[in-house]
């Protein structure tokens, strides 16, 4: 017999004493989001009943799988789907916990199972979670490998603590963008290391055999400022080609979004139209030494970029391969992004691979460690 809802959820009281009974209806609540309640069973076809948590699961489920289809697919090709790319993106997957924690109070682990999916769904493909299960079995000489490290270093907080910074990560090779003139100086002073200091600036443990920079004019005439510069270096294993990257950044026309400008979706259609671009060229100038190669600096765009997938994807991305943890490089408020790379061709082993701390500025360095592989 069905249970009538107005007796459900009136108030109740003890018949000896009229103490109230569940006076939070609390009980009851559970009750009812676990589908043991009036009017608390969804029908869906001629056998499937869902509870209220698992239809919102469902729903939270589809909405997690659009934004993934989003982000791989249409990530810098469609404007929308470019400003997802941007964004932070826990809020996607925050529902996720309220909605675990009252499947563990109804007791039902078909919605334990039902909420599994989009949540693993949305940690791995739209956070980015990596186990570093590319990481390989190490058994190598750690004298022949070789540890980069990439750091944004905006502003100059973490000039003053570059020489013990250096002591403590023990690099081969630094990669340092947006270098100002305190860092510069400590570059050139830096004992154990020659130093190559200008917009960008390298630490190389290594002796540099040679330098190139992009040409300039080619990257002002497509619209960008973009800054690469390769070097031939002598590692342990032979001479290889480790080029210092910073691309453009998107930040302008998302900013002239939030304003409220007129042409702000014309902006943004533009810039990516031009990043794009300036991303062929850089790759063109990485190319064009003789190898092998690594690449190294701050991309401005995540992985799930159709502009990083047509022009880096065939590269080995360090932290996919052998990080653990979400990796995020950039850090903007609320907002969390792993836009900072380290790249490698298939001359290479990645071996391991991690975000470092924060040392004020508004990016972490990623340190990667690589062998290359024996002819």
């Amino acid at each position: 017999m069905a249970l009538d809802p107005r007796r459900f959820w009136r108030p109740a009281a003890c018949p000896a004493c009229q103490e109230p009974v569940d006076r939070w209806r609390f009980h009851r609540l559970v009750l009812w989001l676990g589908g043991r309640a009036p009017w608390s069973r969804l029908r869906v076809g001629p056998v499937i009943e869902l509870n209220p948590i698992e239809g919102v699961a469902i729903l939270w489920g589809l909405g997690i799988v659009v934004v993934t289809t989003l982000l791989h697919v249409l990530g810098d090709e469609w404007w929308p789907a470019t400003i997802l790319l941007f964004i932070g993106r826990w809020p996607w997957v925050l529902p996720g916990a309220p909605l675990l924690i009252l499947a563990a109070l109804v007791r039902r682990p078909r919605t334990v199972a039902i909420l599994a999916v989009p949540l693993l769904i949305g940690l791995f493909g739209i956070m980015d979670l990596n186990l570093g299960l590319g990481r390989p079995v190490d058994r190598s000489d750690p004298g022949s490998r070789v540890r980069v490290v990439t750091f944004n270093m905006e502003g100059n907080a973490a000039a003053k603590r570059l020489t013990e910074l250096i002591r403590t990560w023990r690099p081969d090779v630094v990669a340092i963008q947006e270098c100002g003139g305190d860092v510069r100086d400590r570059v050139r002073r830096m004992p154990g290391y020659q130093g190559d200091v200008g917009v960008t600036c390298l630490l190389s443990r290594f002796p540099i055999i040679r330098a190139d920079s992009l040409a300039r004019e080619d990257v002002q005439a497509a619209g960008g400022s973009a800054w690469a510069k390769r070097y031939r270096l002598q590692g342990p294993r032979g001479e290889f080609d480790l080029t210092n990257l910073h691309l453009d950044t998107p930040r302008k026309p998302f900013e002239a979004l939030m304003q409220g400008k007129h042409d702000a979706i014309e902006a943004i259609k533009g810039k990516t139209l031009m990043r794009d671009i300036e991303s062929r060229l850089a790759r063109r100038w990485v190319d064009a030494g003789p190898g092998p190669r690594l690449v190294a600096g701050d991309f401005n765009m995540p992985d799930e970029s159709a502009i990083f997938r047509r022009n880096w994807g065939d590269l080995a991305d360090g932290f996919d391969r052998a990080g653990f943890g979400f990796g995020y490089s950039r850090l903007n408020g609320w907002i969390r992004i792993r836009i900072d790379h380290v790249l490698a061709d298939d001359h290479w082993v990645v071996k391991s691979a991690r975000l470092l701390p924060d040392y004020g500025s508004d990016h972490l360095p990623v340190m990667v460690e690589f062998e290359l592989k024996t002819p």
